[in-house]
């Protein structure tokens, strides 16, 4: 079941919807509304995927209570990652096989457009020791029914109110899918040779020091210098064992 990366189109398309929903946005949105979005991203991105989905499922880096697992896939939905099954081990496999022929996401072999997209994935085969730990009840669950539970998502936010699905859900997917795709593009522009880039540490709430990152993958702490933005690291602080 997870040896194949087999969601790429199903996120794209949701990826795509909410740049077209952009349009609503401008049309109808105001600034705070705007400024409130990217704030909202800024919580997701270093609380859920940058803490969660990154150092704590993928790389085991620090220890957290057990409601962390949940609140990390629910509320990284809100950026459309896809689920943690996926995200980690493709992940892991990119550390594995840095910018060569398995690397999930080099740009020096996959190129510009395929990995600032994440096209990629249907081209990976997950091995499997690299979903070793990952795969318990609450991850299989996510995994299996993802789609299901952020359409549900959606439809309730819309429900609730046409606004808050905008800015809420639609402009932070938006965020979220600029932020990685830097990640994955600029970091990894010299073959074999990861770099820090503050540029793409905007958006990522830590990820953009990537050559500290890969120095020191098992590191909770990704920002080195008091002058490396780090909010990843900061939410860590407060909840890890």
């Amino acid at each position: 079941m997870f040896r194949k990366i087999t969601t790429t189109h199903k996120l794209l398309s949701i990826h795509t919807f909410c740049h077209l929903m952009l349009i609503p946005a401008f049309m109808y949105g105001e600034l705070w509304m705007f400024i409130i979005s990217f704030l909202w991203w800024q919580w997701i991105a270093a609380s859920a995927i940058s803490a969660g989905y990154h150092r704590y499922f993928s790389h085991g880096s620090f220890e957290a209570p057990n409601w962390y697992r949940y609140y990390v896939q629910v509320l990284g939905m809100f950026a459309n990652p896809g689920p943690v099954l996926t995200w980690a081990s493709t992940h892991r496999m990119h550390h594995a096989y840095t910018d060569t022929a398995k690397d999930p996401h080099s740009p020096t072999l996959k190129g510009f457009f395929k990995v600032y997209t994440s096209q990629w994935g249907n081209d990976v085969t997950i091995e499997r020791k690299m979903i070793k730990g990952l795969v318990t009840t609450d991850t299989k669950f996510f995994h299996n029914n993802y789609f299901i539970l952020i359409g549900l998502l959606m439809v309730l936010l819309y429900i609730i109110s046409p606004m808050i699905f905008l800015f809420g859900f639609c402009v932070p997917v938006v965020l979220a899918f600029h932020g990685y795709g830097l990640v994955n593009l600029i970091p990894h522009t010299e073959n074999g040779k990861p770099k820090n880039s503050w540029f793409a540490n905007i958006l990522t709430a830590g990820e953009g020091w990537h050559k500290n990152h890969h120095d020191d993958s098992r590191n909770w702490r990704i920002g080195k210098t008091p002058w490396q933005w780090d909010p990843g690291a900061w939410f860590i602080k407060l909840i890890k064992r």
